[in-house]
């Protein structure tokens, strides 16, 4: 059988391939959030549920879904694992393949589809008009496994590309969840330390009025929560941000009026 690996947006934003998949699974697994956005599309009798309480410092939740999707698939399950935003961007997709490699299931490998999603910088760019129509980059700043060394080459590479940037992963997950992301000191101050190198990195090459932005919320019902401040002042949004903000800074060419912004090219 296949596993398929969906992503679904914020809210219920899916495609119609990503429905279709949904509406055929025998088996769904993913994050409780996710899962309850599609509800409506999920056939009935089909199996929901999450494996976050088996995940330990070991064998993290990516690596107990896929093993779990595999179990199923193998079974003769129709299997389809969600992830919000889009999958090939800090979703399941990455992991499920490294996983499953890993634990030498190269036939669901070859079998498993991936379906795409709207990943949270789309949805950035457009509640703030267009502010990465001449390129962005998107860096993860406190994904648990990043080391000093990987994340400060990044930052630097990035900040001096001229590029729009969308920072995911403000705060750092071992804040939420510390028996599963442990860390040699407190999480929070990772992710200050490295928000703080973003905006003193972006300082060497834009002009300290450059706005920032931080969205919350991205897709929601409710609508999402927006916070601007210029580029000098960016450690204010990392005192807001939580476990779901993103960062956004326009490239480096850049128009405003009427309260959207916009990348020239």
């Amino acid at each position: 059988m296949t596993i398929t690996v969906v992503g679904i947006g914020y809210g219920s934003d899916t495609t119609a391939a990503v429905a279709e998949a949904i509406g055929a699974a025998d088996v769904l697994i993913g994050h409780p959030v996710f899962l309850a956005a599609v509800d409506h599309l999920v056939r009935p009798g089909a199996e929901c549920f999450d494996v976050l309480d088996q995940a330990t410092p070991q064998e993290d939740v990516f690596a107990v879904r896929t093993r779990v999707a595999a179990e199923r698939s193998a079974a003769g399950a129709q299997v389809v694992i969600v992830s919000g935003g889009d999958p090939g961007l800090l979703g399941m997709a990455g992991p499920a393949l490294s996983n499953l490699e890993r634990t030498g299931r190269a036939d669901e490998i070859r079998a498993m589809r991936v379906l795409p999603g709207l990943s949270a910088w789309q949805y950035a760019s457009a509640a703030l008009g267009s502010p990465f129509n001449s390129g962005l980059a998107v860096l993860s700043l406190c994904l648990y496994g990043h080391t000093e060394e990987k994340i400060t080459r990044q930052i630097a590479g990035v900040a001096a590309s001229g590029l729009g940037i969308v920072g995911y992963m403000v705060r750092h997950n071992g804040e939420d969840h510390p028996e599963l992301f442990p860390t040699d000191e407190p999480p929070a101050e990772i992710s200050r330390r490295r928000f703080t190198l973003l905006r003193d990195e972006l300082l060497k090459s834009r002009d300290p009025q450059t706005p920032a932005f931080l969205l919350t919320g991205l897709g929601g019902a409710d609508g999402h929560q927006l916070a601007t401040v210029p580029l000098k002042s960016a450690l204010d949004l990392w005192e807001q941000a939580g476990p779901e903000s993103i960062v956004c800074v326009p490239a480096e060419e850049y128009q405003q009026s009427s309260g959207l912004i916009w990348a020239t090219t």
